[in-house]
C-alpha cells in the first residue's frame, strides 16, 4: 500500500472532499490519489499537520513542536505515510528498544534482547532496579496474563474494567504498578493506570512489547512536526494532482435526505461534491452536523468521549545538562525529558534545549508560564545534577488541552466507524474504531479506512 504510485492511474470521474488537514485526512487524501480519486482538501488552518504541528519560536527562530511526538516501529501505517511524503529519513529510530528509568537517583534500563522474541526485555528485566525479585515476578504473571488474553475477548469483557482493577486482580501491588506499568501507559494512552481500560492497556502492552522485539523500538522526529507531517503532504498531494484550500474552516454540513448536499464554509462560501470525508475533530462534528443528525445513536455517542491535556516545556540552559537522547523519572512530576538538542541539533551555542513532556497534564494546564518555570526549574536541578550549575536562558511552555481521547472503561464501544449512516459521509479521525488508542498510527489508519471503505463503496455504484 505504502508503495503504491497514483501517478499512472487515470483520474476518477468521482471527486472526493476531505474536511480536515490533520494526519486523518492528510492519510485519507493520499490513500484516496493512489486509489485514483480526485481530491479537494480544506483545511481551517494556514498550514497543515492537525495536532502535530509546530511554530517558530520568535526569540530564538528555532521550529518548536507542539508536543513530544513519538511513534513505535510497530506504526507501520504511520510510517509507511512517512515514506510516501518523501521523509522516513528525517525520523530517528532506534535500533533496538532502549529506556532509561531513574528513580530517587537510581538508574535503571529496559532494553531489548531481540534474540529472545516476545521474551526479549526478560534479561534487563531481572536487573531492573525499581522492583524487588517477587515484585518482578509478579509483573511477568501480568504480561503472560496480557499476552495470553485473546484480542477478541478484550471489548466484550474487560473493556469496562479499569486497568488498575485488572492488574489488581492480575497479582500487581501499588509498587509495581507504580514503577512499572504506569511508567508506560501514563505516555501512551495519556493518563493514568487507575482511569484507563483495561482493554486499552492490554492491547498497548500485545502490540508494542509482546510480539516482534523490533516492533518496541521508539522513533522521534528529527525536524519540526510541520516539517514532517504538514508541508511534505501538501507537496504530495499538489504533486499528484490533488487541491488544497487553506485558511477557512466548516461553518456547517448540510445534510438531506441521509445525504450531504453540501458544507457552508466559515466565509459563506459552499462546497458540493459526490462524496465527502469528515476528519474533523470529534467535538467539531458535533458542532456542524445538523441538530437532528447529532442525535441519532450513530453520532450522539460521540458525547460520551473525553479529552485529556498535554503539557510541554521547553527550557534552553547555557550549558549541557544532559547526555541521553530521552530519559524517564519515576517518583517526580517530569516524566519524559527529551533531549531536544541532540535528537534535533536545535541547540544555541554551548547551550543544551531539552523538553519535559507531562501527560495527563490536569495539575498543571492551567498554571502560570512562572509557576511552571520555577516548579520544574527546581526539579530538573534536583533530577540532573549539572542542571544546579547552568542556568535557564529561556523557557516556554505548550499546553494542548484536548490533546487525545481518554482511553476510559466503556469508550471503545462509542468510538464509530468510518461509515456513517450519511451515504455520502465517511469519517476520519484517531478517535474512530481504529483498534488503537490517541495516536499518530491511529489517525493515519482511520484515513486509510475511511478513503478505502470510500472506494469499496464506489465500486459497487
Amino acid at each position: 500500500m505504502g508503495s503504491e504510485s497514483p501517478t499512472n492511474r487515470p483520474a476518477s470521474e468521482k471527486k472526493v472532499v476531505v474536511l480536515g488537514g490533520g494526519l486523518a485526512g492528510l492519510s485519507a487524501a493520499r490513500r484516496l490519489l493512489q486509489l485514483g480519486f480526485g481530491v479537494t482538501l480544506v483545511e481551517k488552518r494556514a498550514f497543515l499537520g492537525g495536532r502535530a504541528f509546530s511554530f517558530r519560536d520568535r526569540e530564538s527562530g528555532i521550529e518548536i513542536d507542539n508536543g513530544q511526538h513519538v511513534f513505535l516501529a510497530c506504526n507501520t501505517h504511520y510510517i509507511d505515510y512517512l515514506r510516501d511524503i518523501n521523509v522516513i529519513d528525517k525520523t530517528y529510530i532506534q535500533d533496538r528498544f532502549r529506556v532509561q528509568i531513574i528513580r530517587d537517583g537510581v538508574s535503571g534500563e529496559l532494553s531489548s534482547s531481540p534474540w529472545l522474541g516476545p521474551m526479549h526485555l526478560l534479561p534487563s528485566f531481572f536487573k531492573y532496579p525499581h522492583l524487588s525479585l517477587f515484585e518482578k515476578l509478579r509483573a511477568l504473571y501480568g504480561l503472560m496474563s496480557m499476552k495470553l488474553t485473546n484480542h477478541g475477548k478484550i471489548s466484550a469483557d474487560i473493556d469496562h474494567e479499569t486497568a488498575y482493577e485488572w492488574l489488581k486482580r492480575h497479582g500487581q501491588n501499588d509498587r509495581t504498578i507504580e514503577n512499572i506499568w504506569n511508567l508506560f501507559i501514563l505516555p501512551a494512552l495519556n493518563d493514568n493506570v487507575r482511569s484507563v481500560s483495561a482493554g486499552e492497556m492490554i492491547r498497548v502492552f500485545q502490540e508494542a512489547l509482546l510480539k516482534n522485539p523490533s516492533d518496541s523500538r521508539i522513533g522521534v522526529a528529527k525536524i519540526g512536526l510541520t516539517s514532517l507531517n504538514g508541508e511534505p503532504a501538501q507537496a504530495y498531494i499538489e504533486a499528484h494532482g490533488g487541491n488544497l484550500s487553506l485558511g477557512t474552516g466548516v461553518k456547517s454540513i448540510c445534510v438531506k435526505d441521509s445525504r450531504v448536499q453540501h458544507v457552508e464554509m466559515q466565509d459563506g462560501s459552499k462546497i458540493a461534491s459526490d462524496v465527502f470525508i469528515s476528519a474533523l475533530p470529534f467535538e467539531v462534528m458535533l458542532e456542524v452536523l445538523p441538530e437532528t443528525i447529532v442525535n441519532q445513536k450513530f453520532f450522539s455517542r460521540l458525547h460520551f468521549i473525553e479529552t485529556a491535556p498535554i503539557v510541554g516545556l521547553n527550557l534552553w540552559y547555557n550549558k549541557p545538562i544532559m547526555d541521553q537522547a530521552f530519559v524517564a523519572f519515576l517518583n517526580s512530576s517530569v516524566q519524559w525529558v527529551f533531549n531536544k538538542s541532540l535528537i534535533q541539533g536545535s541547540g544555541v551555542g554551548t547551550g543544551q534545549h531539552v523538553y519535559i513532556s507531562l501527560s495527563a497534564a490536569w495539575e498543571h494546564v492551567n498554571d502560570s508560564k512562572e509557576k511552571l518555570r520555577g516548579n520544574f526549574t527546581e526539579e530538573m536541578a534536583r533530577l540532573f545534577p549539572a542542571a544546579r550549575h547552568a542556568k535557564v536562558t529561556r523557557f516556554l511552555a505548550v499546553k494542548e488541552r484536548q490533546a487525545t481521547f481518554r482511553s476510559l472503561p466503556g469508550t471503545y464501544q462509542h468510538r464509530p466507524n468510518q461509515i456513517t449512516p450519511i451515504s455520502n459521509l465517511f469519517q476520519a479521525g484517531d478517535w474512530t474504531q481504529t483498534g488503537l488508542p490517541s495516536t499518530m498510527e491511529s489517525a493515519v489508519l482511520s484515513g486509510v479506512l475511511a478513503a478505502e471503505a470510500l472506494a469499496k463503496n464506489h465500486a459497487h455504484r
